[in-house]
């Protein structure tokens, strides 16, 4: 009977165990620090006779986005069955999006587990308590949607008035309260030689030793490497988005600003011309074959750079070799191309009087360029007046949605291509191919390979190849 009443003896509960999640927030007026938070935490974990078996922080997170938070890993321990109880400063602490918290609570919940807040005091098994729980969530909401609008505001005010919507740094140039965004006297320089060596022909991969070997680093959220030297992939970013032109950029789109350039409007449109050009062939833009990208075989097919033959020349191969319907040969040597297109080079300008004769085929070309770029525009306005057309006609009921959809992305397309054919002709008209001729011949022996190429590429839209015995025939064909 005694060993009975000793079995049946109560046993003391053993003490709930605590998770403590700490938020700080990325809104200024939400920044308590984590201390402070600690501290209520602890405090009430003690009155409650909890353990805190794990304390969880979030740095500078904001609470309207659950993605890349601590919280997840929080929550897990509780459906985990590592914690019976998660416990924050304030409910706010959780999730400031009313979907977020809705699914934490039920998730906590729905498996016996507590959620309670340290400052917060309230009896979440009682229907008032979880409505007095709900309302506070409900406020984090409201706050976190009144800050949001106060943030667009601003943004839009500052866009407006041609200033970037936050002052983040960028690459150079140096920020003040007082005067803004102005070039800094040490890598404002920088950037713009970036755009200049850039257009003078240098690769991107060219610049990026360039940048590495000189004292220089990229600042914060260009994407900066781990080790933070400069990549390809920063310095693309850096130049494309066009803040050194005098440019900022406001839900994906280039809008003047007012602060200082560093290069001119005629080196921006003339760089976003060579960059999407090298788009097309960015592979060939680390080749070590001249004329990568830009030569083709009279089959119509490309031609590839490599190794080829028993003897393993350099050599430019067509990508059809082998199709019996084409040919069976198709290779030629690097060397020959280049030979005959340097013979064709100094072919133009071998007249008698070369200079002169360049310079006029040059300032034909601009003009040329400049009647371009007027009958362009003209379409272009045209073509807007026929999209405000469609958009009455869809609004009126007129035309069906799918229709519109429809016409609408065909009138975008030729919109598109309309302006890049007005960017590309205005790169013409001020530079146009003829000037580049003189310098390209006086110094190919001495030029970089990747800057040869891309000056070759402003003069020559294709070679042509056409493989032969004893000799391969080789047809130039320019851009104007």
């Amino acid at each position: 009977m005694n060993t009975q009443k000793a079995h049946l003896r109560a046993v003391q509960n053993a003490p709930q165990r605590a998770v403590a999640y700490i938020r700080v927030s990325k809104e200024r007026d939400g920044m308590i620090s984590p201390e402070l938070q600690l501290t209520s935490i602890e405090q009430h974990c003690e009155r409650s006779g909890y353990e805190i078996v794990e304390t969880i922080t979030d740095l500078d997170m904001t609470g309207r986005f659950w993605k890349r938070r601590q919280v997840e890993r929080a929550i897990g321990m509780i459906e985990a069955g590592a914690a019976d109880v998660l416990v924050v400063w304030k409910i706010s602490r959780v999730s400031r999006n009313r979907k977020d918290w809705a699914i934490a609570v039920d998730r906590v919940e729905g498996i016996g587990g507590r959620m309670e807040s340290a400052t917060e005091p309230m009896d979440t098994t009682t229907s008032s308590g979880r409505f007095a729980r709900g309302m506070l969530a409900e406020l984090a909401a409201f706050e976190s949607e009144r800050m949001g609008e106060q943030w667009k505001e601003s943004h839009a005010r500052r866009v407006k008035a041609g200033i970037p919507a936050n002052g983040k740094p960028r690459f150079g140039y140096q920020y003040s309260k007082e005067e803004g965004f102005s070039p800094d006297p040490v890598t404002g320089p920088v950037l713009a030689d970036l755009y200049r060596r850039y257009l003078s022909g240098q690769s991107v991969y060219s610049l990026v030793k360039w940048l590495n070997d000189g004292p220089t680093r990229p600042v914060s959220g260009y994407g900066v490497s781990s080790d933070g030297l400069w990549s390809d992939r920063t310095v693309r970013r850096i130049m494309d988005q066009g803040f050194g032109a005098g440019y900022i950029t406001y839900h994906g789109e280039r809008i003047p600003g007012i602060h200082e350039p560093v290069i001119t409007e005629a080196e921006w449109i003339e760089y976003q011309a060579r960059r999407a050009t090298r788009r097309v062939h960015r592979r060939s833009e680390r080749s070590q074959y001249l004329f990568s990208g830009m030569i083709r075989c009279a089959c119509g097919a490309t031609m590839h750079a490599g190794l080829y033959g028993n003897n393993r020349s350099p050599k430019y191969k067509c990508g059809a070799v082998g199709n019996k319907r084409k040919h069976t040969g198709g290779y030629v040597m690097t060397s020959t191309v280049e030979t005959d297109v340097l013979a064709w080079l100094e072919s133009v300008a071998a007249n008698v009087e070369a200079e002169a004769d360049l310079a006029a085929r040059a300032e034909e070309q601009t003009a040329k360029a400049i009647d371009a770029v007027g009958h362009l525009r003209k379409q272009l306005a045209k073509l807007s007046t026929r999209m405000d057309q469609l958009t009455n006609k869809m609004l009126d009921g007129t035309i069906p949605d799918d229709t519109y959809r429809r016409l609408r992305d065909e009138l975008q397309a030729q919109r598109d291509d309309l302006e890049v054919s007005i960017r590309d002709a205005l790169v013409v008209a001020s530079r146009p191919p003829a000037s580049l001729i003189p310098d390209l011949l006086e110094n190919w022996a001495i030029l970089p390979l990747d800057t040869k190429r891309d000056l070759l590429s402003r003069l020559i839209h294709h070679v042509e190849v056409e493989p032969m015995r004893p000799r391969s025939r080789v047809t130039v064909h320019p851009r104007w």
